[in-house]
């Protein structure tokens, strides 16, 4: 007797020890996927040799020559959270950024989820990446969760993520004449793919890359 009860618990032990291991495992994979991506898109990106093709080419959509600076960035009330701050200018104005945005990173579903906010009163961070003691004064206050433009990413391979946004028209746009964004994005460990189109509510084109013409691609610089 004594010897089932011993065999009963060593079976369920080592149920519980496998089992723990998978969930660890698990757990392990997500924290890579997320820290992975937060790794990538660190740094400063601009889309000139992009420009410099279409220009060549002499190409009938030109894409606009830009910049994209992205830095981590800890904020109370996320507690350990990973979040980015995203900051998009044209290279004639990059004092004055067209989209400055708050990433924040979290796992969902085996897919990685960037939850986009908007940041109040955004002037008050521009050229941060090269002076983060602005984020010290950065706060949940500061920022406003865009509902339904969730990125959400998948693992095509260990040197590509594709996400998308706003297939559903959940991603409201006012942008000359549009009601709904749809965005597409690849990232890898080089370079992010970005293509952000406004349709109206029976897909009319309004705004952006028109169908057919890849997004703007953003190198990323040696530094």
């Amino acid at each position: 007797m004594k010897r089932k009860i011993t065999g009963k618990f060593i079976c369920l032990a080592a149920a519980l020890w496998l089992t723990t291991s998978i969930v660890a495992a698990q757990d392990a994979s997500q924290d890579k996927d997320l820290r992975r991506l937060a790794e990538w898109m660190t740094g400063s990106f601009d889309t000139f040799a992009q420009v410099n093709a279409d220009e060549e080419a002499e190409a009938k959509y030109r894409h606009i020559r830009a910049t994209l600076q992205v830095v981590p960035v800890k904020i109370n009330g996320l507690n350990d959270a990973l979040a980015l701050y995203i900051e998009n200018a044209a290279a004639e104005t990059r004092t004055k950024p067209y989209r400055q945005r708050i990433y924040v990173l979290r796992k969902q579903n085996g897919n990685v989820i960037f939850e986009i906010h908007k940041i109040s009163q955004p002037e008050d961070f521009t050229g941060a990446r090269k002076n983060p003691k602005l984020f010290q004064t950065l706060t949940m206050e500061h920022l406003t969760h865009e509902k339904g433009c969730d990125m959400i990413f998948r693992k095509i391979n260990s040197k590509l993520y594709k996400g998308s946004a706003g297939a559903d028209k959940t991603c409201q746009s006012t942008l000359r004449g549009a009601t709904h964004t749809v965005s597409n994005t690849e990232i890898t460990p080089a370079q992010i793919t970005n293509l952000d189109q406004g349709f109206d509510d029976v897909d009319v084109h309004k705004w952006g890359p028109p169908p057919g013409v890849i997004g703007h691609i953003f190198i990323k610089r040696k530094e």
